[in-house]
């Protein structure tokens, strides 16, 4: 068995569609489903709104809500699920979801 399978990064753009941006609860739902998986999972901020506080590129620990609510990402901020390890490709892949379900959150 090769190694070099798993040494790639598994790399899926999404956009927040919710309105409230990636807040308190999104985050949490984020942390609590990446922690489901054993591969290291970040979000890459991409494209970043006028005035953000932070640059493009800033990443954020996927399984630390902290570090996603850091991150301050309105409605329409891109951002880069990138995931590497074992099982990276249906954590990113679970992840997506959440972004394109707007997280169950179609009010916020």
């Amino acid at each position: 068995m090769s190694s070099s399978a798993s040494s790639q990064p598994v790399v899926r753009r999404v956009e927040v569609r919710n309105r409230a941006g990636l807040h308190a609860r999104p985050a949490t739902m984020l942390s609590m489903k990446a922690k489901q998986f054993q591969c290291e999972v970040e979000l890459v901020l991409v494209t970043v709104p006028n005035g953000h506080h932070l640059e493009a590129g800033t990443r954020a620990d996927a399984k630390n809500s902290i570090e996603l609510i850091s991150l301050g990402a309105p409605e329409g901020t891109a951002l880069d699920i990138e995931a590497s390890g074992p099982d990276a490709a249906p954590a990113v892949e679970a992840l997506a979801e959440l972004f394109e379900s707007r997280f169950g959150l179609e009010d916020e």
